[in-house]
């Protein structure tokens, strides 16, 4: 769909809804967060927006307030659309394309969601949806780690309603002699991630390749939370809060 199309419906509009719907339609198409006045104006302008010419946008944008957010000086000022203008906008726009990135996003953070709020865990289920929260926000490396830590709580449940502190010290200590004696389920919180699968594997609450896939995504979730180069898009932290959700929590899902 063109911006042509999609504003078509709204050509008796305002000036002001015209130039908010197609701010919309291109952050959601194209992916473009923030918008000069000649930008704009060029988009219309390929809609054969009529009087355009005459048409004073930053006085437009001035006046939708809270539906937009104005950056740098006035004489190179950009703005961008806030999540109560993007709200405002969707209820007088038309629907976006379907096959858009931002609805495609939409329809699979919901998705998660859905999947999330299954999870019995109070605790697990606050995490691994505060995972999702950053996903949609685009904060990836939080998603990784946030998910990670819903993932550890889970295994760190498991092996304490599976075993016992004896058995879990046993088997902490085949792998490191100076592990600490585990005599309570907070003990488990002393244990580095790595051994803590180890453990889970041992005493049968994880199977091999469960724990080789809690490796990779150890690995993951510790080039995320350091300082480095590591820049993880949307396809890897989503993959990672699915691959967990799947094969820790498909039980709960029934």
């Amino acid at each position: 769909m063109k911006l042509v199309e999609y504003l078509a419906p709204l050509k008796d509009a305002s000036q002001q809804s015209r130039i908010l719907a197609a701010m919309y339609f291109i952050e959601a198409t194209e992916g473009k967060a923030s918008f000069s006045t000649a930008e704009i104006r060029s988009a219309l302008s390929a809609t054969r927006a009529s009087g355009l010419k005459t048409w004073n946008i930053p006085a437009r944008l001035a006046a939708a307030g809270h539906y937009v957010h104005a950056d740098g000086p006035t004489t190179a000022r950009v703005w961008e659309l806030t999540d109560t203008g993007r709200t405002a906008i969707a209820a007088f726009a038309p629907p976006l394309p379907v096959s858009s990135p931002a609805v495609v996003k939409q329809s699979e953070v919901a998705a998660l969601r859905v999947k999330v709020s299954s999870i019995r865990d109070a605790e697990v289920r606050a995490f691994a949806s505060e995972a999702v929260d950053c996903l949609e926000i685009g904060a990836h490396r939080a998603a990784i780690v946030f998910m990670w830590v819903a993932a550890i709580h889970e295994v760190q449940e498991r092996l304490w309603n599976a075993s016992d502190p004896k058995s879990l010290t046993t088997a902490a200590q085949s792998h490191n002699a100076r592990a600490k004696v585990c005599r309570k389920r907070d003990d488990l919180s002393e244990y580095n991630e790595e051994l803590l699968l180890q453990v889970a594997h041992d005493v049968g609450v994880i199977d091999k390749n469960e724990k080789a896939e809690l490796i990779k995504a150890l690995g993951l979730r510790n080039g995320s939370g350091h300082p480095n180069k590591l820049r993880p898009g949307e396809h890897r932290a989503k993959a990672h809060i699915e691959d967990l959700i799947t094969m820790l929590f498909e039980a709960d899902l029934g």
